[in-house]
């Protein structure tokens, strides 16, 4: 017996040594990239895969092999770029990846497109800010606490003096480093319509104006003076970085593509899960026979504010590339901004409207810092100047930004739309109406509600209500809307629930917040948008109920 295992090992040694050298080496599980070349930055993509871990996560796990995986690179915690030996592998490589569980998201490597159109060097009035009231906001914000703005882009040439002193700290993907550089000068034309210097006599103004605002410049692509691309793996580990700043409340991309991106979807998703303001380009194919009017990403993505471009005259740019996912316009027909290392750019593109927007929303978390990011969206969205189609439409979405009528929104705190209603309440009658989170109804006094009448003041917005409720005996009645009766009177029959919705074209820009008082339980968490309040099924009635509208993110104002 023992002879025989003797002969087996003695075998198994001999065709481990026969072996060429390298097939071993070659075909080893990989546990760190110092198995396999370093990743070369001028090479080739399009036999790189981009992997986005669903936590922080290495290379070991995922299960590859050094015979399937010739270089390799970790960009951050959770975004790597590997290399495949064979580009003819990488589809079948994407699909294993995609069935392991640590990964949430995988795809071959691409470019996306910078968008903004150069069209000449003359340096002109930047009449983009008074177009959106930026020069009636320059001095109005002095906040304590700086707000980053991350520009992912082709980096920053920080020693502009332009803008000079207005940037922190980012990373150069192309470089390895975190000073970045700017050969292309796209970056330093973006980071310039947020923060170029104001009241400093040279040049132009950026939207931050006074306020302190900061760029952190994260160069993803434009590798040579004429590269217009931006690698979509450093797309997403920047988005990466940039979320888990919290100093950084709006991130700037101005680029775009169209085929379907899962990792930056991903990183597109994780990024709004922390609360970040994302502002993309809408594209610049708008006249193209052939792409005009196609869905483009990033700005297509949940929680992505998609901005188009207009010109002097207040209309859309005939380039701004339309769909249903555009949600605002902004300046960027022949709009003037920094260049190369001391000049000026007179530039068309939605890459220029992008960060006009970016740096409007920045002002607004400078001046109130509690902003979330879909109420400054909101915000920007119930103060601009409804053009084209009335209402929403796919050229200019919501309208041209007002920064000016932004900011008073943001600083006045009054509601932008009221609500108005009152209840039939047992023993009492019809109660007076009340607005705007009052309670109507009783509390303490174990008296039913019996009925209620909503109505809401839109402003200048077109918004209504509908509403039903659900009552003794008798279930959900019918939806009813703006002022008339729900429930029933003289029947003594209490109402255990209610729903109430915003109709109309605007609804979509605000949230309605309800919350009642229950028999034996007090007062509920507030409900909104549609979903029930109350009691269905266990027989308690309503005693009270208060009702308040909010721009879209915001909260109830009433604990």
């Amino acid at each position: 017996m023992k002879f025989k295992k003797r002969i087996i090992w003695l075998i198994m040694v001999i065709i481990f040594c026969a072996l060429p050298v390298g097939a071993v080496a070659a075909n080893q599980g990989i546990r760190s990239y110092d198995q396999v070349a370093d990743l070369d930055h001028d090479a080739a993509i399009d036999d790189e895969i981009v992997v986005i871990y669903q936590a922080d996560g290495a290379i070991k796990d995922l299960g590859l092999t050094t015979s399937q995986i010739a270089a390799g690179e970790k960009l951050s915690d959770q975004v790597d770029i590997i290399k495949v030996r064979d580009a003819n592998q990488v589809d079948p490589l994407v699909a294993e990846l995609l069935k392991n569980p640590r990964v949430l998201a995988a795809q071959k490597n691409a470019y996306l497109k910078f968008s903004a159109l150069p069209d000449d060097s003359k340096l002109s009035a930047a009449w983009q800010f008074e177009a959106i009231g930026a020069d009636q906001t320059w001095d109005q914000v002095n906040n304590q606490e700086t707000v980053v703005v991350a520009v992912l882009d082709t980096g920053l040439n920080s020693n502009h003096p332009d803008i000079i002193g207005q940037s922190v700290d980012g990373y150069d993907y192309v470089t390895g480093q975190t000073e970045t550089i700017d050969v292309v000068g796209h970056g330093t034309a973006i980071s310039g319509c947020i923060a170029a210097i104001a009241n400093n006599e040279i040049g132009i103004a950026g939207v931050a104006g006074n306020a302190d605002i900061k760029i952190a410049p994260y160069r993803i692509g434009g590798e040579t003076a004429d590269d217009n691309e931006a690698n979509l793996g450093y797309a997403c580990a920047a988005l990466y970085n940039a979320a888990n700043r919290p100093e950084v409340r709006a991130i700037n991309m101005s680029f775009a593509g169209y085929e379907v991106s899962p990792v930056l979807e991903a990183a597109i998703a994780y990024a709004a899960s922390r609360g970040k303001i994302l502002v993309a380009a809408s594209g610049n194919d708008g006249a193209d026979p052939e792409n005009g009017g196609k869905i483009t990403i990033p700005s297509a993505y949940d929680g992505v504010i998609s901005v188009g471009a207009t010109d002097r005259n207040n209309v859309i740019g005939d380039f701004s590339q339309y769909n249903e996912m555009v949600d605002l316009c902004a300046p960027g027909v022949e709009t003037t901004t920094l260049w190369a290392e001391d000049d000026y750019i007179t530039e068309s593109g939605t890459s220029l409207s992008c960060p006009v927007v970016t740096g409007a929303a920045a002002v607004l978390v400078a001046a109130d810092p509690t902003l979330t990011a879909a109420e400054a969206e909101a915000i920007l969205k119930v103060t601009a100047i409804d053009l084209g189609e009335d209402g929403r439409d796919d050229h200019y979405g919501y309208g041209l930004i007002q920064l000016d009528q932004a900011l008073a929104q943001v600083t006045a705190k009054e509601p932008v739309v009221t609500t108005a209603y009152r209840t039939h309440v047992q023993n009492n009658g019809w109660q007076a109406i009340v607005k705007n989170g009052e309670v109507s109804g009783s509390e303490g006094e174990a008296l039913r509600l019996e009925a209620i009448e909503l109505t809401v003041d839109p402003g200048n917005y077109d918004i209504g209500v509908r509403y039903q409720t659900h009552v003794e005996n008798q279930g959900w009645q019918d939806f009813v809307e703006n002022g008339a009766l729900s429930g029933t009177t003289g029947e003594s029959l209490r109402l255990e629930a209610i729903k109430i919705e915003l109709t109309g074209a605007d609804a979509d820009l605000f949230d309605i917040y309800y919350q009642v008082h229950v028999q034996n339980s007090g007062w509920l968490d507030w409900a909104e948008n549609g979903e029930p309040a109350g009691t269905e099924g266990f027989g308690y009635r309503l005693e009270g109920i208060r009702i308040q509208v909010g721009l879209k993110g915001s909260a109830p104002g009433l604990e």
